[in-house]
């Protein structure tokens, strides 16, 4: 039995394990400072609805730090597509099918040009970025310089309703079948790579543990106004991400660049189209969070946006992603994303002043990439 207990904690990633951990410990303690209000159904699906656009574009951000680049126009971007959304809806009456599929494609042509400003005129993503969160802000304060209310029922539904439980369970049966698929398909790939596997019981074990924390988030969730539509939507676009980053041939180029980049380009791999294709995606995602933002407000207004390149970046960094490139996950970017909302929504519960919950947020992320640094150091001493 100790055998097994010693081989069952060596296969587990510490880091992840550790940001479980943390998210629990988090919710526990301010839960129990505010009587019991965290953990209550209702908050729960407000914290997933508060955490929702930074989870977003925390999935495209860490490809774009894994590559080695970085990218502080997103919050102003957001604005931009957000206000123009609401802008032709409301004010030059396109359909909103149609309004919303121009944005979309707005957002990947502007992060495509963002990649290729980079890579051909070889300038620094960060200048990129920088400008282009000065411009796009400008832009949002002049299309929403009065708010522009948004009155398209299916578009506020996606930040104001809920699936139906119904289909809340059918999708936490997929979820779990896609889990035990993911362990089949790694030990598949490393039985016929030769590599060594991990006793099936372990696997099986993680099935188990993982299936049943998510049946219990579920079962909470379903007790009160159900699973909230944001919510199956940034779980969703995470594992698209993630199966994008780990199982396809673009994730692995990605990654290679980000660790060398002279390498990657001498083992036959184009620099160009994969920068372009990584900032286009960030684009992408850039627009999605913007009309989930109009969403949530029910209108666009000249501010929509502000910071949130920071939140994104902090999500980032503090799920284990390095800002010099070449690592960083895409589920612990979302973990960071859900730690630093609920980190916020329980400073909120327990009425701490704005200013304060800034100083420390931008305390834990200082605090999170001295850890992260000391402990790389530490591995590369050992």
């Amino acid at each position: 039995m100790k055998q097994n207990l010693i081989l069952l904690w060596k296969s587990l990633n510490k880091r992840t394990l550790f940001m479980l951990g943390l998210v629990l410990t988090i919710w526990v303690v301010f839960n129990a400072l505010s009587g019991g209000y965290i953990l209550r159904p209702e908050n729960l699906s407000n914290l997933f609805r508060q955490v929702t656009v930074v989870a977003i574009l925390a999935c495209a951000m860490t490809l774009v730090i894994v590559a080695g680049h970085i990218d502080l126009s997103v919050g102003s971007a957001l604005g931009m597509f957000g206000a123009l959304t609401a802008a032709f809806i409301t004010q030059l009456h396109i359909n909103p099918v149609v309004a919303v599929i121009l944005i979309l494609a707005l957002g990947f042509s502007v992060g495509c040009l963002h990649g290729a400003m980079t890579y051909y005129l070889n300038m620094p993503a960060f200048v990129v970025t920088l400008g282009g969160l000065i411009a796009y802000r400008g832009i949002t304060q002049y299309v929403a310089r009065e708010s522009i209310p948004l009155r398209t029922e299916w578009i506020k539904a996606i930040a104001q309703k809920s699936i139906p439980d119904w289909l809340g369970i059918a999708l936490l049966a997929v979820i779990i079948l896609s889990l035990a698929y993911g362990i089949w398909r790694k030990r598949s790939e490393h039985r016929n790579a030769g590599l060594t596997l991990d006793p099936l019981w372990i696997d099986i074990t993680k099935l188990i543990f993982t299936s049943a924390m998510v049946a219990l988030l579920a079962a909470v969730l379903l007790t009160g106004d159900g699973i909230p539509i944001e919510l199956v939507m940034f779980v969703t676009i995470a594992l698209i991400f993630s199966f994008v980053a780990t199982h396809t041939r673009f994730g692995h180029y990605v990654y290679a660049i980000g660790g060398n980049k002279q390498a990657a380009f001498y083992s036959g791999i184009s620099i160009a189209k994969n920068t372009v294709l990584t900032f286009g995606l960030m684009g992408l995602l850039g627009a999605v969070a913007g009309i989930v933002t109009i969403a949530e407000l029910n209108a666009a207004a000249p501010d929509i946006g502000d910071l949130k390149e920071l939140e994104a970046i902090g999500a980032c960094v503090i799920g284990g992603a390095s800002l010099s490139g070449g690592s960083g996950v895409i589920g612990m970017s979302v973990l960071g994303a859900l730690i630093m909302a609920s980190i916020k929504n329980g400073m909120s519960m327990l009425g701490i002043v704005a200013q304060m919950q800034k100083v420390i947020l931008g305390t834990l992320l200082v605090v999170a990439v001295a850890l992260d640094q000391w402990s790389r150091r530490s591995k590369k001493s050992g």
